[in-house]
């Protein structure tokens, strides 16, 4: 059966109320406006890169348009809901297999940064920079992490933490900027954590880092990472793995300069 809007409309409103502690319908209906505006972007797009955004009231209304229709297609795919490993008791906290799905394609609020596809939602973190006063322009190579969503199956995609041969890669030749360490690996968390094909997720990172770093040489490698669409559906190669590179500038002219690990 085809929901009504009506019957939309009551469940955002009583979940609503219940979780910002009030019943003031003003509130609700601005939350709803302002979702109801903002324009469908990329899915390995940040609301913030089109120049938009969503308050946390307004970010919560598009987790309960969610919540709702993932419910309809629990239905759709004869799951009762009423099974206790998937029903939905608001009254002791449990948000059910509907909100939990919901919640993990959004983030439990916009600052949320670890859900899987937080990333289309949070401010980008700052890439702190500084001045190159020793004229240094010696290789800087960092490995970190990340956990990212196959854009087509929205699937994680990452390292395999038993796997020593998954690894991140970000490396760069300092000219005028030296770039804050830790930075880089908090920036790779983030735009990851979005839907992408790898190609392009490696092409992203690489390009930033070039903006940011105000380099031309750039070497981002994401080696051995695991696609959860490969191993547990179609294939279903839990051995296989993908490795794409993006290298620009001396990088790529003089493969040297790349230390055989990471190459």
């Amino acid at each position: 059966m085809v929901p009504t809007q009506e019957e939309l409309d009551a469940f955002v409103r009583e979940r609503f109320f219940c979780h910002f502690g009030h019943e003031d319908e003003t509130a609700l209906a601005r939350a709803v406006e302002e979702y109801r505006a903002v324009k469908a972007f990329r899915v390995n797009e940040n609301i913030h890169e089109t120049g938009q955004k969503l308050s946390e009231e307004g970010h919560y209304v598009m987790r309960l348009y969610a919540m709702f229709y993932m419910g309809q297609m629990l239905d759709a795919l004869k799951i009762d809901r009423e099974d206790p490993n998937v029903m939905e008791d608001s009254a002791c906290g449990n948000i059910g297999t509907a909100g939990r799905i919901a919640k993990m394609y959004t983030g439990a609020v916009p600052e949320d940064e670890r859900e899987l596809m937080s990333g289309r939602w949070n401010p980008e973190p700052r890439m702190a920079t500084f001045p190159n006063n020793a004229k240094t322009h010696e290789p800087v190579f960092v490995t970190t992490q990340l956990d990212a969503v196959c854009s087509h199956h929205f699937i994680r995609f990452g390292q395999d933490q038993a796997d020593t041969g998954s690894v991140v890669v970000v490396g760069y030749i300092p000219r005028e900027k030296l770039g804050g360490i830790s930075k880089i690996n908090r920036f790779v968390n983030w735009c990851a954590r979005r839907g992408w094909l790898q190609e392009d997720l490696t092409r992203y990172i690489g390009k930033k880092i070039m903006q940011v770093f105000e380099t031309d040489s750039v070497y981002v490698g994401l080696f051995n990472l695991k696609h959860g669409c490969t191993a547990f559906r179609g294939a279903c190669d839990i051995n296989a793995s993908t490795s794409t590179t993006y290298v620009t500038g001396t990088f790529e002219k003089d493969r040297s300069l790349i230390p055989l690990k990471f190459q």
